[in-house]
Formats: structure tokens, C-alpha cells, sequence
């Protein structure tokens, strides 16, 4: 209360005086002192939607490990750059295993514990995804299993810690039966809410968390089992389904060695071949046996893809189990399915040997990918400017930045107007800048990483968003110097940053994957889809000036002090009014080439898609806008309170028609989605209601201006 009490105190004195508006204008006291209280509550709000997300650090589990020996930055960075294809991508392993371990830890790309000789270890995606590849037996006892709720670990009969709290594989084996079967059920009852919602219930909360985690666990196992066949019987993954013959089996069998064996068959033929009796002989069984378990091998090697196929032409990579099962099917492929199976091998037996035998393996792995790649059309060419990207940080680097700036910018509010304040603003929109320029390279280099335009997907959104938005409060700076540009260029670079990085986490997956076929052209990316998110960041920023104005213009009605500030309010009034016409302008011309772009690909210009018609929306509002003012239907406190409208109506085209799951331009359901619109509006709701109050003091005060003029003039009557 104290700093709020200061607050308009400042307030009062920069206003009392000589009273000249025009000299504290250019002098931005009375901006700096007016706008300390607004975004105090700002910072507020701001400080209690980050809170949970900080409260909930990571701390040190205790593993039963006698120690852990670290894997050096060489070792790491040969593994990062090795190739691998996803979801049709070719990408280094970098980002496969920064994705999959997020999914893992809840969105985190780190784990910490402690061993049994009080190191504290904290570890990165890729030294746990080298750990579950290659020293699986060390991989099992690390907490990398985020559970939100105890409820869920309940379930499945383990024994929980703290109500949120983090699980390795082994701590979560006892009930690994029981997650399988409970994640089975509970995978079919949200097929079935997907298939008909009317008639069957969705999945509650603690539900969703075992669904969760047993996709979780099984991700892991997947992983674990990828090079099971090179191990020698070591790190069975599952092996508890294997009786004990296989399990002494398989410290004897070289798997290559019994491919040259086999007869060709295909995966079918074999799986029927192990399930019928084994022969009488002594040689019979021990082929039987063999043959079971390299089915079980081959099985349990699908998933990761790090080998290219043999066609040239075949866009698909493979894994190491199917190139097995390729040498299977074919004597003639068996010489390529095992100088796959040696160069797999290679990697697990260098990674049990020492870090620089891995260094030279893994970089010796990658060439041998990177060579084949030049004959595959360059696939994967990419790769090392990818590992350059994500270990650059270039986003989370311009957040810190814009975190600066917030303290800096608060710090010139507490002498405004003096050569201190000066400079922090000065610094203020120097780190603003420095923000937005890590932030327009990072989009640089995911264009250049793609050979795609800026926006291909939500998270594209998002970054590009919060640059338009920086850059366009940084011009509205330059052009009227009054220090609500600067305001809003550390206020929208401080959310859109923390807000990407928060849907990244959240979504735990890759965020230039491949584009769905109706979005695959450049031409459109570039011109429709970034121009209508121009509109939406010019829609969103207007909003945020009506924001700023109606909160400002009621705090100075109350201080008696709105005729001293007037021409503060009406600079900020046609920032609003310009901003609302840039909206349209880029949303209209947008919505054009929407229509020619669905004409091109669907055959129609126009649907009536929940898409189309949000961008529709923001058309119609904006000019609702825009002819209300034209025909004096609404003035200053008018325009500000439909801009806020707009920004409401924005936020709803951008985020809420997607998770309606409806339409052609349904490309992206993400939970949580609506309390979080939902909260946006709540915040938004608060100065238009300050906007209802200041069109009734308007009223009251126009009402009493006429009463004392009728009163005068039958006083002049009178005399």
C-alpha cells in the first residue's frame, strides 16, 4: 500500500506546479509516475501466473546409484548431431531426445539427483537419452518421471513420495502390470468421449495422469530395447517374459550371425513359426529358441530411426529392428541389414568402452548418415545448424532480456523525469531491442532450419506474434516519445516469450515438424498467414493501449487531475485509433487472400469455417470501430473500450476456434487452453468495467454542465 500510496503521490506533485502539460509531456515525468501504479498491478498479475510454474523446480532425488559418471562434452555433442528421422523429418538427435525427455519430466529438458556418495548430478535430455541407450542399467534408477499428483502412482499400487514428485522406471516396476492395464482402459474410454461426447464421459484428472504416464513408461521401454540385440544379454528390456533358456540365450547368440541362418520368411511367417512346437531334437529347440529370440529383438529394435533405407528413393528411414526384419525377408538384403546391425553395435560397445571411443564411433556414425544423405536429395543438410538453434537458446536468452527490461523500467519510475530515469529508460528499450533481435534470429534460423516461412504451426504464432508486436510498441515509441511504447514493448516481449516457452513445454513436441499437406506451400505461408498474424499482433496491441488508457484515465478522475492530463490521453487515444485501422488494414487484406488460398485448395473461398470466421470477426469489429467514431457514436473512452473488444475477439480467432475441434482449420487442440482464454478476458474485463464507470462520470459531468448553463441562462432572463 505504501508503494501504491507513493505512487500517486508522485502522481500529484508532477501535475501540480507550473501545470504546463506540454513541458511534462516532453519530459515523460507525468507519463512515468502515471503508468508506476497500472503496472505494478500488471507485474502482479504477471508474478502469480509464473509463480507455480517456479514453485515447481526441480530438487534432488536421491538414486540408488554408488555414483554416476558423467558423460563428457565431446561424447555429447557427437551424439547430438547423429541423424534421425520423426514424424517424417529428418532431424539430429538434439531435438529427438530434447522432446521425448520433456514428455518424460513434464516439460523440463533437465533431471537432478543425488547418488549414494552425496554428488549432486543435474543432467540434460541428451545425457539421459544416452543413458536409456546405452547404460539402460543406470537409466532405470534415474528420476526421470514426472507425476503431478500421488493419486496416480496410488493407482497403480506403488508406494507414492511427495504429492508431486518425480519416479524412476524401477521405483514404478511394481506396478507396471497394473498401469499397463489401467492405461489400456482408460485409452479406450477417451476414444470413445472423442467418438461420441454427448453419451460418454470424458477422462477425469487422475486418469488423464496414468493415461499419461503409461504412455510415458512405454515410450521408455521402447527406448530401452532399441539396441537390446547388441548387448549380449545385457539390459533385457521386459525380460521378464522371457524364460530363462532365451535369457542364457541371448549372452551367447550373435544376432548377425543367426540372420545368415535363418531361412527368408517375413515377420508373419516367423511369429507363426515360434508359436508352434519346437522339434524333438536337442537342435531343433536351440533353433526354435534362436529364432524367438531374435523376433524378440527385432521387436523390441523398433522405434528409433537411424538408418537410411536402401532405395534411394524410399523417403522412410528405418530402425535397427527392421533392418533386421528387411534381412529377413531377403537373403539379398541380409549384407546391408549387417553392416547396420555392426555400425549399431559399434555405438553400444564404444559407449561401454570410454567417452573418446564414442567420440570417434558417433562422428564416424554420422558422416557415414550425412554421406548417404547427399545422395537422398541432402536430407537432414540441416542438422548441425538445428544443434547450433537449440543450444543457443536464443528464446529463453531474449525472455532474460526482457526480464531486465521490466526491472529497469520499474527502476525509472522511481526518480522520473531525472537524468537517472532517463537512463533507465534509455536501457530499457536498449535490452528491449537486444530481446527482439535474439528473438527475430531465432525465427531466422527456424525458416532457414525448415526452408519454411516464419509460421507453420501455433508455436510459429506465438514467437512471430510477439515480435510484430514488440517492433510495432517500439515504433509507437519513437513516433510520440510519451513512454507507453516502451511499456508495452517489455510487457509484450516479457508474456509472448514466457508464453512460448510454457506452450513448447506443455506440448512436449517437435515444433518444426512436418506440415500437414493443406499447408504445405510457401507462397501462402508467406502472404496469408503472416499477414493476418500481423493483424492479430496489431489487434492485440490496440488492445493493450485501451488497456492502458482506461486504467490511466480513471485513476486521474479520481485524483481531480484529468484537464491536466488531457493531452496525454488524447496522443494515447490515436495510438489506439491508428493501431485499430493498421488491424484492419492487414486482417482485411488477410481474409482475401484466406479466401483465394481455401478457393485454390478446397474449391471454395468461403465456409463459414470457425477459422474464417474469427478472421471475419476482427474485420467487422474493426470497422465497427472505426465508422462508430466516424459517425460520433463513440469518442476517446469508446474507441479504447472496443479496442479492448478486439483483443477479446483476437485472442478467440487465434487460440479458441482450434480447440473447437471443428472445421478445416482445426490443425491444433492444446489443453488448458480455455481456462487461459478465459483468464485473458477476466484481465481485459477489468478496465472496460472502468471504462463503463468513466462513461457515466462523462454523462454525469456533461449533465451537470448543461444543468448550469440553463440555470445561468434563466438567471440572465430573470435579470
Amino acid at each position: 500500500m505504501k508503494i501504491w500510496n507513493n505512487s500517486f503521490q508522485n502522481i500529484r506533485e508532477q501535475f501540480s506546479g507550473s501545470g504546463d502539460l506540454q513541458i511534462a509531456t516532453r519530459r515523460k515525468c507525468s507519463t512515468a509516475a502515471l503508468w508506476r501504479s497500472p503496472m505494478l498491478l500488471v507485474a502482479t498479475l504477471i508474478a502469480l501466473l509464473v509463480f507455480p510454474t517456479v514453485s515447481h523446480a526441480a530438487k534432488d532425488i536421491s538414486v540408488p546409484l554408488d555414483s554416476y559418471e558423467t558423460w563428457s562434452e565431446e561424447a555429447v555433442e557427437a551424439f547430438d548431431r547423429i541423424m534421425v528421422q520423426e514424424g517424417g523429418r529428418v532431424k539430429p538427435m538434439l531435438t529427438y531426445s530434447r522432446f521425448n525427455m520433456m514428455k518424460f519430466l513434464g516439460g523440463g529438458t533437465k533431471t537432478k539427483f543425488q547418488t549414494k556418495d552425496g554428488v549432486e548430478h543435474k543432467i540434460g535430455s541428451s545425457e539421459a537419452m544416452m543413458d536409456i541407450l546405452f547404460k539402460g542399467d543406470r537409466a532405470r534408477f534415474l528420476p526421470f518421471f514426472l507425476v503431478e499428483d500421488s493419486a496416480a502412482v496410488i493407482q497403480i499400487g506403488v508406494s507414492p513420495k511427495s504429492k508431486r514428485d518425480r519416479y524412476s522406471y524401477e521405483e514404478l516396476m511394481p506396478g507396471r502390470a497394473k498401469l499397463a492395464e489401467l492405461a489400456e482402459k482408460y485409452r479406450d474410454k477417451a476414444k470413445a468421449h472423442s467418438q461420441n461426447k454427448a453419451v460418454n464421459p470424458d477422462l477425469t484428472l487422475d486418469e488423464k495422469m496414468v493415461l499419461e504416464l503409461g504412455g510415458a513408461v512405454s515410450s521408455f521401454e521402447f527406448l530401452l530395447g532399441q539396441f537390446g540385440f547388441a548387448r549380449k544379454g545385457e539390459m533385457l528390456v521386459n525380460e521378464q517374459i522371457l524364460p530363462d533358456e532365451l535369457k542364457q540365450l541371448a549372452t551367447k547368440l550373435d544376432m548377425a550371425e543367426m540372420l545368415d541362418k535363418m531361412p527368408e520368411m517375413t515377420i508373419d511367417q516367423l511369429f507363426q513359426t515360434i508359436r508352434s512346437a519346437a522339434g524333438g531334437t536337442e537342435d531343433e529347440k536351440m533353433f526354435s529358441s534362436a529364432m524367438r529370440l531374435f523376433f524378440f529383438h527385432a521387436n523390441s529394435g523398433i522405434g528409433v530411426n537411424l538408418i537410411q533405407p536402401q532405395d534411394k528413393e524410399t523417403e522412410k528411414w528405418v530402425s535397427v529392428g527392421e533392418a533386421m526384419i528387411t534381412g529377413l525377408e531377403k537373403k539379398d538384403n541380409r549384407p546391408w541389414a549387417k553392416e547396420k546391425m555392426a555400425a549399431t553395435q559399434k555405438l553400444v560397445e564404444a559407449a561401454k568402452e570410454s567417452d573418446s571411443a564414442f567420440v570417434n564411433v558417433a562422428t564416424e556414425f554420422y558422416e557415414g548418415q550425412k554421406a548417404l544423405a547427399g545422395q537422398r536429395n541432402n536430407e537432414g543438410k540441416q542438422t548441425d545448424r538445428e544443434v547450433k538453434y537449440y543450444n543457443a537458446k536464443y528464446f529463453s536468452n531474449s525472455l532474460v532480456f526482457f526480464i531486465i527490461a521490466f526491472v529497469t523500467l520499474a527502476l525509472s519510475w522511481l526518480s522520473p523525469g531525472s537524468g537517472f530515469g532517463k537512463w533507465m529508460q534509455r536501457i530499457t528499450i536498449a535490452l528491449s531491442v537486444i530481446g527482439v533481435l535474439l528473438l527475430i534470429w531465432g525465427i531466422t534460423q527456424r525458416c532457414l532450419i525448415r526452408n519454411r516461412p516464419p509460421i507453420t504451426n501455433l508455436y510459429d504464432t506465438i514467437l512471430f506474434i510477439t515480435a510484430t508486436a514488440v517492433l510495432f510498441s517500439l515504433a509507437l515509441e519513437w513516433f510520440t516519445r510519451i513512454g507507453v511504447g516502451t511499456m508495452l514493448a517489455v510487457f509484450t516481449g516479457f508474456v509472448g516469450m514466457w508464453l512460448g516457452i510454457t506452450f513448447e513445454a506443455k506440448e512436449s513436441s517437435d515444433t518444426m515438424g512436418k506440415l500437414l499437406a493443406v499447408l504445405d506451400t510457401n507462397f501462402w505461408l508467406w502472404t496469408h498467414v503472416t499477414i493476418i498474424n500481423i493483424g492479430y499482433a496489431a489487434g492485440l496491441i490496440a488492445a493493450f493501449l485501451g488497456m492502458v488508457y482506461l486504467t490511466g484515465a480513471f485513476a486521474t478522475r479520481l485524483m481531480g487531475k484529468a484537464k491536466e492530463s488531457r493531452k496525454f490521453f488524447k496522443t494515447l487515444n490515436r495510438m489506439t485509433y491508428g493501431t485499430v485501422c493498421f488491424c484492419l488494414f492487414f486482417s482485411l487484406v488477410g481474409t482475401v487472400l484466406g479466401g483465394i488460398w481455401a478457393n485454390y485448395s478446397w474449391g471454395r473461398f468461403w465456409g463459414w469455417d470457425p477459422k474464417e470466421n474469427g478472421a471475419l470477426m476482427i474485420c467487422l469489429w474493426s470497422l465497427v470501430i472505426l465508422h462508430a467514431r466516424m459517425g460520433g457514436y463513440i469518442r476517446e473512452v469508446g474507441i479504447n473500450m472496443q479496442a479492448i473488444v478486439l483483443g477479446v475477439i483476437v485472442t478467440f480467432s487465434w487460440w479458441g476456434v482450434n480447440n473447437l475441434e471443428v472445421g478445416l482449420h482445426s490443425y491444433g487442440f492444446t489443453e488448458g487452453v480455455e481456462r487461459a482464454l478465459h483468464l485473458s478476458w477476466s484481465i481485459m474485463g477489468l478496465p472496460f468495467l472502468l471504462g463503463v464507470f468513466l462513461f457515466f462520470m462523462d454523462r454525469s459531468e456533461k449533465q451537470a454542465k448543461l444543468d448550469a448553463g440553463r440555470k445561468d441562462d434563466l438567471a440572465a432572463e430573470g435579470a
